[in-house]
């Protein structure tokens, strides 16, 4: 089956009834396993075409469709068709008009094509969980995964680019229990790359999920209290994601930002650099196009403090008056909504450890809980667990916390470490926020 060749004959078909279309294919290939207590609890291998299908109707109709059922689709393209002139006009409808001039997948490095078996993921997770329950006081596991899946994507849009490219992911990922009855802790580790070269090793994964259940054993809670805190860059990217909403064309255009009027002015410290990156090599959500066939390139944000742009496709720049950033990305049915690619803050040049000594009384981040963030207008509270820090050192484990502020004063707070490593979608290195409220319990240590 050649998905470049089905995506040819969806635009004929279209095109016959004088409409303008656009194709999406995803063909997938995943493997799963995963164990408990080193007894396998699933494994599973699925392949999947899935064909979406975006119909445009005298430029200013749109509709959108999806199937999986490659033998009918002539009447899919009817039904689309039929679809579209009956929708209602939108005279923010954009076609891409880029040429086929982008990078190809084997210069971004995210397709490794090495044989990866269930033999080879059973023992991967094996290894993880092995390696954690090997603790001393690791006395449970919630279970351990690896897995696997290759896409093939292939795009067609209405101006007549076409192209290709294909992705790798691995992963893994354990959770353990430490202690007992009363006192129990959670701590997990997990791993995310396009290579299967690039993985963690699951007994690295194992150790760390151990380690971060053991050492929340004998956790105190605090008395609530006004301090600086420091996340750590597990936590931080939680803080990115919430960035990345904020300056999302679509939330901009339905007025639903507390930064809806921020562009162009600063809000941050001028010592920081954000950057979205679909040609970041190796990249989790590297691509060579975006998914209205614009080419990719690396995009600045945040230079020097100062808000640089919005993240947009063809639609929510039109309406903003705006070009796009080349941030569009389809969903199976051939949708298109705004989303970023690979965003990350750039390192300063403080260490981690400089970041500490820095604090004299403070909290230490490490897991944050629920969703405590309105983006309307930024008000952040989060549920969280982590470490107390008191003159320059991180001393015993807290829990029962709440951390609170508002997203804008957090961003002009920030400090910024030098040990950003790259595994997921948002990245960022350890962050330090000067003063946050930290509620902890009524009978807590003193602070």
């Amino acid at each position: 089956m050649n998905i470049l060749n089905i995506a040819a004959d969806i635009i004929k078909l279209i095109k016959k009834q004088n409409q303008d279309a656009e194709v999406i294919i995803y063909e997938t290939n995943k493997i799963l396993v995963s164990q408990r207590l080193s007894k396998i609890e699933q494994i599973s291998q699925s392949k999947d075409c899935t064909v979406g299908i975006r119909a445009i109707a005298g430029k200013t109709k749109a509709a959108h469709i999806s199937t999986n059922d490659l033998n009918n689709l002539g009447d899919t393209v009817s039904q689309v068709v039929e679809m579209a002139k009956n929708a209602p006009e939108d005279p923010y409808i954009n076609f891409a008009v880029d040429g086929n001039n982008y990078t190809s997948s084997s210069d971004l490095g995210i397709l490794d094509n090495n044989v990866v078996t269930i033999d080879n993921l059973k023992e991967i997770a094996e290894a993880a969980e092995n390696s954690a329950l090997s603790h001393k006081n690791i006395t449970n596991s919630e279970g351990a995964s690896a897995s696997h899946a290759l896409v093939n994507t292939v795009l067609s849009t209405a101006s007549g680019f076409i192209g290709s490219f294909s992705k790798s992911t691995f992963a893994n990922q354990v959770c353990v229990v430490a202690g007992k009855e009363s006192e129990m802790k959670a701590g997990y580790d997990y791993d995310v790359a396009c290579n299967f070269s690039d993985l963690k090793s699951p007994e690295l994964i194992g150790k760390e999920a151990a380690k971060r259940a053991i050492d929340q054993l004998n956790s105190r809670s605090i008395k609530t209290g006004t301090l600086p805190v420091i996340f750590e860059k597990r936590a931080a990217k939680e803080l990115i994601k919430s960035f990345a909403s904020a300056i999302n064309g679509n939330n901009i255009i339905n007025n639903i930002s507390f930064l809806r009027n921020s562009l162009n002015t600063q809000i941050f410290n001028n010592r920081i650099n954000i950057i979205d990156n679909p040609l970041l090599p190796k990249g989790i959500e590297s691509r060579p196009f975006d998914g209205e066939g614009i080419t990719s390139r690396k995009n600045t944000l945040v230079k020097n403090g100062v808000l640089q742009n919005w993240i947009l496709d063809l639609y929510s720049a039109k309406k903003l008056n705006l070009e796009t950033t080349g941030n569009a990305t389809r969903a199976s049915n051939a949708a298109i909504i705004a989303a970023a690619s690979n965003l990350y803050i750039e390192n300063d040049n403080i260490s981690f450890k400089e970041l500490i000594e820095e604090v004299k009384e403070g909290v230490y981040i490490t897991d944050l809980f629920g969703f405590g963030v309105n983006l309307i207008n930024g008000d952040y509270s989060q549920g969280a667990s982590g470490f107390f820090i008191e003159n320059g050192k991180i001393t015993y484990p807290i829990h029962e916390i709440t951390v609170a502020s508002n997203l804008k004063d957090m961003f002009s707070n920030l400090v910024v470490a030098n040990d950003l490593t790259f595994y997921g979608q948002f990245n960022s290195p350890t962050i330090k926020v000067s003063k946050m409220t930290v509620a902890g319990s009524l009978n807590g240590c003193k602070i």
